[in-house]
């Protein structure tokens, strides 16, 4: 009777820990590639959005020639008709970093009234610095600061 000497196959310890840590590094590179893409398409529904609330307003005052909204009620719905889109919430309180998924728009209406503009503002995460970014409408001056990029 002779022994044979069996030869065992399967991986070392130290290869099943390479392959853990690739595995890792790999997904870190996934999860941090996936938050850019999302905070871009934010930003970019976000621009989408303030572009149709700017276009809304443009409206407004073709139709109903007395100028531009003066409300977000104003604005949201007129002559019986929703204007804005749904899933689309229209504020005039200052955006901050909680309206970056892009269904939050500032509408401000200049101080002057319904006659001037106004601005419309949303919020781009994908900015170096993330900031509110604004689309004037009309001849916004009055109650708009043009200079430093507020909607007051």
């Amino acid at each position: 009777m002779s022994l044979q000497k069996s030869k065992q196959r399967g991986f070392t310890i130290v290869e099943l820990l390479i392959v853990v840590v690739v595995i890792g590094v790999l997904a870190a590179i996934v999860i941090v590639a996936y938050n850019g893409i999302t905070q871009s398409a934010n930003a970019t529904a976000a621009r989408a959005n303030a572009s149709a609330v700017q276009k809304v307003a443009e409206a407004y005052n073709a139709d109903t020639g007395s100028g531009y909204p003066a409300t977000t009620a104003a604005l949201t719905s007129w002559n019986g008709v929703a204007r804005i889109p749904s899933g689309l919430t229209v504020v005039t309180t200052q955006l901050t970093s909680a309206h970056a998924d892009g269904s939050t728009i500032q509408y401000r209406p200049d101080a002057g009234g319904a006659t001037g503009g106004g601005c419309v503002g949303y919020w781009d995460a994908s900015l170096a610095t993330p900031a509110a970014v604004y689309l004037y409408v009309g001849s916004a001056t009055t109650g708009v600061n043009a200079a430093t990029p507020t909607c007051n």
